[in-house]
């Protein structure tokens, strides 16, 4: 691919991404090597990070991606307060919060619980990526149909899960004391 190819890709990378709300504030930047985009910048989520992926990847003539953007937030931010942004966007994005929580580690979002449809879950992971702090989200849901869970198994299987986790976290606490 010749210099000229890779500046009017250049061009068409650039000025897409300048004309998208939600990413055109951020300053990111476009370089074009023979063929391959590489991005550069920070946005502050992770949503915003694939919505560039995504748009980028419809210019036609590019060989590759190398997405470099980095997700940053304007301060420090802990485990519990992106949680509690991931509870907020679900709650706003056809979630139902009964249904499907959330637990984040290190920046990673588990999605937990149980859905009827797939279509929830996918809003919830949606609504997860919209959290300031996110770096990745996991979907832990799982698909039941409405009338194969009830209540009980429902309070049972949260239950088991919560002490499952507390056995892991007490088996790290014993091994870091120990170490």
């Amino acid at each position: 691919m010749s210099k000229q190819q890779d500046q009017e890709l250049k061009a068409q990378v650039q000025a897409l991404i300048d004309q998208t709300n939600g990413l055109k504030d951020y300053g990111i930047k476009t370089l074009v090597q023979k063929g391959e985009v590489h991005l550069s910048g920070m946005v502050d989520t992770l949503h915003e990070r694939r919505q560039l992926q995504e748009l980028v990847s419809r210019v036609s003539g590019i060989k590759s991606i190398e997405n470099g953007v980095t997700i940053s937030t304007d301060g420090q931010i802990n485990d519990g307060e992106v949680t509690a942004e991931v509870y907020q966007e679900m709650a706003h994005g056809n979630v139902n919060l009964k249904h499907i929580g959330a637990e984040t580690v290190g920046g990673t979002v588990f999605l937990r619980g149980r859905a009827n449809n797939s279509e929830e879950i996918q809003n919830a992971m949606e609504a997860a990526t919209r959290a300031r702090g996110v770096r990745d989200v996991i979907n832990q849901v799982q698909m039941v149909e409405e009338e194969d869970a009830s209540l009980k198994e429902i309070f049972h299987s949260q239950v088991n899960n919560d002490r499952e986790e507390k056995d892991v976290k007490d088996g790290l606490d014993i091994e870091n004391t120990l170490m």
